[in-house]
């Protein structure tokens, strides 16, 4: 009972990172907007928090290792609600990068969490144990946008800050009261391993690797200046717009933000919900007439067609089918990837394996934002969505690369 409650809280610790990440996400390009920055200065927000998460996550592991788990978590979730209220009250670009890079280092607490439940798992139900992070993780990104949508569009970054701080804050307490510590001799039963110490030599573990990479290089691209296209596009199509890379005006009003975070959360909670749908009801379907393989294929050409499709609508609401084609090809992706990955390696290696993964990843949500924001502000927003299509297309081509390895 007492390890089930744990595992309950690890589940609203990484949860709330996540919703702290994705709530802000969709609305950092119309505040970056309204104190005049770019979307070039979106990537680089975006960028920075990735990059601090990067940085930290080795760092924090070593640290729990050291001083054990839950101070860390309680340190990191303490910090969360400092970074939000920053956030809440931000009034300069300054102020959001500020509250960016204090977010990224505490979203670096998701390895102890893993950590932890390796501790307090035996190895025949580890990955029951990890699948609790991975429940945690996809529904954090699928509610936080359609949160911060909505929230931004009745109280702007207040509204979307102090929420997030609430959620933080009562982490921490129910962290401080409720979560066991693990003792140090159990700690050391469950040593961390560098994701880059990768003993594997399994057929297509590099190319999978690759895939992701360059998969979340492109995403993020969309993901990065999604907010900026639809405020420009579908909101003030006519604003004129100075400036230069780091600093743009566009000359709207407040209302316009405004419509435009609503606008933002109403098409995030359609990727939530297909997401959802996808994942929870029909990816087991699949599964059974088709191979991992198969699915990151198709995944991949979904996203490709949906990014591809993206700066065609002229009115609002034929945004649903693009943003729909995207969500459906992400929902099919990215399981099945990750499952992949998990098959080709052996099973004493999953650690390793996983971490390199997830490294791959964060290394593309450090790329991706800049390179987006650059080809937005520089070019023109079709050229950031033709170039991302572009590279999910390689994607695509090289999962067919991929070992088919058969359903079980």
């Amino acid at each position: 009972m007492r390890q089930r409650a744990s595992l309950g809280i690890i589940f609203l610790i990484v949860f709330v990172d996540l919703l702290g990440f994705g709530v802000v996400v969709p609305q950092l390009g119309i505040y970056v907007d309204k104190y005049q920055g770019s979307a070039f200065m979106v990537g680089l927000l975006l960028s920075s928090y990735s990059l601090m998460q990067f940085l930290m996550a080795p760092r924090l592991g070593k640290l729990s290792d050291r001083i054990g788990r839950k101070p860390v978590l309680l340190y990191s979730l303490a910090g969360f609600v400092v970074a939000n209220l920053v956030f809440a009250f931000a009034d300069s670009l300054f102020m959001l990068f500020v509250s960016r890079l204090l977010a990224g280092a505490a979203a670096a607490n998701i390895s102890t969490a893993q950590a932890y439940v390796a501790d307090i798992t035996p190895e025949d139900k580890r990955a029951q144990g990890m699948a609790v992070i991975g429940a945690a993780f996809g529904l954090g990104f699928v509610l936080g946008p359609a949160m911060g949508g909505l929230l931004g569009g009745a109280g702007g970054n207040l509204a979307i800050g102090l929420a997030s701080a609430f959620f933080s804050a009562l982490s921490f307490l129910l962290a401080l009261f409720f979560l066991a510590e693990v003792p140090e001799a159990q700690r050391k039963k469950n040593p961390r391993k560098s994701p880059w110490r990768l003993g594997p030599k399994a057929p297509g573990f590099g190319l999978a690797l690759l895939l992701a990479l360059l998969y979340m290089t492109a995403f993020t691209q969309m993901e990065t200046t999604f907010a900026v296209f639809v405020l420009q596009t579908f909101v003030a199509p006519h604003a004129l717009i100075e400036g230069d890379l780091f600093r743009l005006h566009t000359h709207v009003d407040p209302e316009a933000h405004r419509q435009a975070s609503t606008m933002v959360g109403w098409l995030f909670a359609a990727i939530g919900v297909v997401s959802v749908s996808i994942q929870g009801f029909a990816i087991r379907h699949f599964r059974k007439y088709f191979s991992e393989k198969s699915l990151v294929v198709l995944g991949a050409a979904s996203v490709a067609l949906g990014l591809a499709l993206f700066t065609l609508p002229r009115q609002f609401a034929w945004m649903f089918v693009p943003v729909i084609v995207i969500a459906f090809g992400t929902a099919l992706y990215n399981p099945s990837l990750s499952a992949l990955v998990s098959r080709l390696v052996p099973q004493e290696n999953h650690g390793e394996a996983l971490g390199a993964y997830q490294s791959m990843g964060a290394l593309g949500r450090i790329l991706g934002p800049i390179v987006g924001g650059f080809l937005y502000t520089t070019f023109a927003p079709s050229a950031t969505y033709f170039v991302a299509a572009g590279m999910v297309c390689l994607v695509c081509l090289g999962a067919l690369g991929l070992p088919r390895l058969k359903n079980r």
